[in-house]
């Protein structure tokens, strides 16, 4: 889970929204989302709630459309070899199930073309178009594709046309194919820009429908695909979008598609419960795995198929793969990671690179270092760019924060590529690989340039602050579904809450690393649940208050309804991490921590052993316990037992400036070696009474003993005379000291207690004790209102 520094809650007029909600029959609060999303007017509000009278724009609208359309058709009544090339990502393997499903309804000589990620990767390539020319393919029709094909296409066999269909930011110069249907060519009027490659492919088929049969309604069949591919490419759910996926998630409940049937049970993804982020990370994940991995013409062949047998294990087989690439991703991470842990530090990017071996397939496969690259943006927010190298040619996978236009940052070092292409926050590239170093400082230049040190600190968009003495209803949850579909540009809404107390934290999951609470809602108490929270569970202690930040969710179990909150972030006047019953070894976690990159303050005692090792830490701050911190000290460590009683009013060495985050990294190990060092330090009974039998029995063979021989002869037998044992024997009268000479004395019986030292030295010996005890039994609660005062 993201840390989020800075909280925006929007805002909105009151006194208007509560007369447009009374206009609608929906709640205010319904009405501010959607007033702060920028739907205003009443009538564009009920369009989006409940859709307009007109569903679809005309497809014809469509620069190139009518002429690829004629072309199309042209092709099928003549019975020439058509071609749907697509790519190799859920969009593409969509696009071109959905194309080839439309044409063989037509009785169309038609076949599909998914080039391999490996070999042949993005795009159209010279050695598959000519490939196609030699099978008699004389139309081909690429989907989610081709926009920057422009030497490819140039370089066509003859005999053979090309109708690019895409969606992607079309380059400057454009390839010259014989119709190029892009909503966001320059010059374009279609009304939507944000189609995804089905949703274009599909607007195709309306185009061709319409041309056949003018005066029926816009054709509107295989929106499950169209819904599937969407949702997975990540473009705004809004307008068109938005009644394609809201369509083919209805159609996915009856869908005939033998082979999406198929994935739906061994996803075991129920079809009446279908939701967008179902379909981002239960479907297309398995789609997606087979062409990281394989060849994606597998995918495309499942959605196609007609074969129950066949859809079974194709979809098994997708599962299957899926399995493989979570555990490749995770290699993969691992790797990473530890190649970040060998750098100083963390600088405005992350670029790193590792080998590929396609014949062992071993090492960093070019086809899942995209997954990894999402999962370090999540993790320490800065542009990253991984390059898996194989030879002499490396292929890099970039995902961005959202400050930064990856485009742009990677067009500016295209002089170091082969090629390029993607959108702002997700790009692909190639390069050869004795350039990756140059490259490297040239992209990080540039993204240094292009950022300031705010806008690496992520931004959490909260839609509506809840009363928590307000009651959260079922029925409002319900009318909040009206504004589902969720994803890109429509989030499912934000809540906070101030101040929330939170109950029960428990690990769950196969792996434990998720974490689950309580918050109560008005007289309701609420089941949280924090995905991979696992590593919160030191902070969020029982009966804490922290502000959270959640998506509310209606869960339906044994025909009950109830509410689960999703946790996305909270925050505290003062996060405090507690390790202290951890069995984890602090080194351990202050590693970890110091490797993000962040700066830290330290404590540690005076005279510490360890503060020379932890301050070589370029971002690291020593200080001793007793000093106080600074307001710009933001992250704190207390890492050593404390000695002295800092948890008290005037001593807590955090103020009461908020934002601040505490690690307490000292635990019972840290106990018994302090109660060890006490022991040998400190005056000990037993050692004492060992010590005195020892001094005694020499003295019964000789009347006088030097010191040093003394001592000498004692560790000889396993035992230390320390200054502290003799001082007290002189002050009880049991031994005389003379100089170095020492000599019995008196055989009175007299208690330890009435020796000065030995009193003094046991009570600071339990006041540290009891300190030590104390700085690990004091509460949570207790610490946190110590920095208020």
């Amino acid at each position: 889970m993201k840390r989020y520094r800075y909280w925006d809650l929007k805002h909105y007029d009151q006194e208007e929204i509560k007369a447009l909600s009374a206009k609608l029959g929906i709640s205010p609060v319904t009405a501010g989302i959607l007033w702060n999303r920028g739907l205003r007017d009443e009538n564009r509000i009920r369009e989006f709630l409940f859709g307009k009278k007109e569903t679809y724009y005309d497809p014809f609208l469509m620069k190139d459309m009518r002429l690829a359309a004629e072309r199309i058709l042209r092709a099928v009544e003549s019975r020439e070899k058509i071609a749907v090339y697509g790519d190799y990502d859920v969009d593409g393997i969509t696009a071109s199930s959905l194309l080839y499903l439309y044409l063989t309804g037509l009785q169309a000589n038609v076949c599909t073309y998914i080039p391999k990620r490996e070999g042949e990767g993005y795009g159209l390539n010279h050695e598959a178009l000519q490939y196609l020319y030699e099978e008699g393919i004389t139309l081909v029709i690429t989907v989610d594709c081709g926009i920057s094909g422009v030497k490819e296409v140039a370089e066509a066999p003859r005999g053979m046309e090309i109708i690019i269909t895409d969606h992607h930011r079309p380059p400057e110069l454009l390839p010259a194919a014989f119709a190029i249907v892009n909503p966001k060519q320059a010059d374009c009027k279609y009304p939507f820009k944000g189609l995804s490659g089905v949703g274009v492919a599909f607007k195709v088929c309306q185009a061709l429908e319409k041309i056949r049969n003018p005066e029926a309604p816009l054709w509107e069949q295989y929106t499950e695909l169209a819904a599937l591919g969407t949702v997975a490419d990540i473009v705004p759910l809004q307008d068109e979008n938005r009644a394609l996926v809201k369509r083919g998630m209805k159609a996915m409940e009856t869908t005939s598609l033998t082979g999406l049937c198929k994935l739906l049970e061994v996803c075991r993804c129920y079809r009446e419960t279908i939701t967008t982020e179902k379909i981002g990370f239960i479907l297309a994940p398995r789609l997606n795995a087979v062409g990281r991995l394989e060849h994606a013409q597998l995918a495309v062949e499942l959605l196609i198929t007609k074969d129950e047998e066949a859809a079974e294990r194709m979809a098994n087989r997708l599962n299957d793969e899926n399995a493989v690439r979570q555990e490749i991703s995770r290699q993969i991470f691992t790797e990473a990671e530890a190649l970040l842990e060998k750098q100083d530090s963390i600088g405005p990017a992350i670029v790193l690179a590792g080998q590929w071996d396609s014949d062992t397939q071993q090492g960093w496969h070019p086809g899942v270092i995209g997954i990894v690259a999402s999962r370090l943006v999540d993790k320490y927010y800065r542009p990253v760019i991984l390059i898996s190298i194989s030879g002499e040619v490396a292929k890099g996978s970039c995902r961005s924060i959202p400050p930064l236009d990856l485009y742009d940052a990677i067009d500016a070092c295209s002089a170091d590529l082969v090629q390029f292409g993607g959108h702002s926050q997700a790009a692909g590239l190639t390069l050869q690989s004795n350039k990756i170093e140059e490259f490297r400082k040239h992209f990080m230049e540039v993204v240094s340039n292009s950022l300031n040190p705010e806008d690496y600190q992520p931004h959490l968009a909260v839609d509506v602050e809840w009363d928590r003495h307000e009651e959260l209803t079922l029925s409002f949850l319900h009318e909040l579904q009206l504004l589902e579909p969720y994803g890109c540009e429509n989030p499912a809404p934000l809540f906070m809450l101030r101040n929330a107390e939170l109950h029960n934290p428990r690990l769950f999951g196969q792996e434990l690393t998720h974490l689950r609470f309580f918050a109560d809602i008005g007289s309701r108490s609420c089941h949280c649940i924090m995905w991979q929270g696992a590593q919160y569970q030191y902070c969020l202690c029982n009966n804490v208050r922290a502000d959270i930040a959640f998506k509310p969710r209606i869960n339906f179990f044994n025909n009950l309804e109830s509410i689960n909150l999703d946790i996305v972030a909270f925050r505290m006047d003062m996060e405090l991490h507690d390790y202290r019953r951890n069995s984890e070894f602090k080194e351990t976690v202050l590693a970890r921590l110091l490797h993000s990159g962040q700066r830290f303050t330290v404590f540690v005692n005076k005279n510490s052993r360890e503060e020379k090792e932890i301050s070589a830490f370029a971002n690291v701050k020593i200080r001793h316990y007793g000093e106080q911190c600074e307001s710009v000290e933001q992250q704190i460590i207390f890492y050593e037992l404390p000695e002295e009683d800092i948890f008290q009013w005037g001593k807590f060495p955090v103020n009461g400036n908020g934002g601040r985050v505490l690690y307490i990294l000292y635990n019972l190990d840290d106990l018994s070696i302090q109660k060890s060092r006490l022991m040998e330090e400190y005056p000990n009974r037993n050692h004492l009474a060992d010590a005195y039998r020892f001094i005694k029995r020499v003295l019964q063979s000789q009347a006088v003993a030097k010191l040093d021989q003394l001592k000498y002869q004692a560790e000889k037998h396993q035992l230390r005379l320390k200054e502290h044992d003799l001082r007290i024997f002189r002050e009880l009268g049991f031994f005389r000291i003379q100089g170095d000479d020492l000599m019995m004395g008196s055989t009175e019986h007299k208690q330890l207690e009435a020796s000065p030292t030995y009193a003094g030295l046991c009570a600071k010996r339990d006041a540290l004790l009891e300190i030590y005890h104390n700085s690990l039994r004091i509460a949570c609660a207790r610490i946190q209102s110590l920095r208020k005062h």
